[in-house]
């Protein structure tokens, strides 16, 4: 069986993390195209792509401490495996 990756994560369940205060994992590309790209992470808070990286591990491994420098507000990212 192949692994798990957070590509299988739904649409619901994207929305649920959002609900929840923790900013869902970002859908990778299967080509992986030949110049790398970093996406923005969107505030589950306020919407806003303008976050900043405070730490890269939170509560968990798989999570990631960013601020919103629109709304202020702290949050935990689900990195993308």
């Amino acid at each position: 069986a192949p692994a798990w990756s957070t590509d299988d994560i739904s649409a619901e369940g994207r929305r649920k993390l959002a609900e929840f205060g923790i900013a869902p994992p970002r859908a990778h590309s299967a080509d992986g195209g030949p110049v790398p790209l970093t996406l923005s992470v969107r505030c589950p808070h306020c919407g806003s792509t303008d976050t900043e990286l405070l730490s890269r591990f939170s509560s968990t491994a798989c999570k990631a401490l960013r601020r919103c420098v629109a709304c202020r507000e702290p949050f935990d990212h689900f990195k993308e495996l």
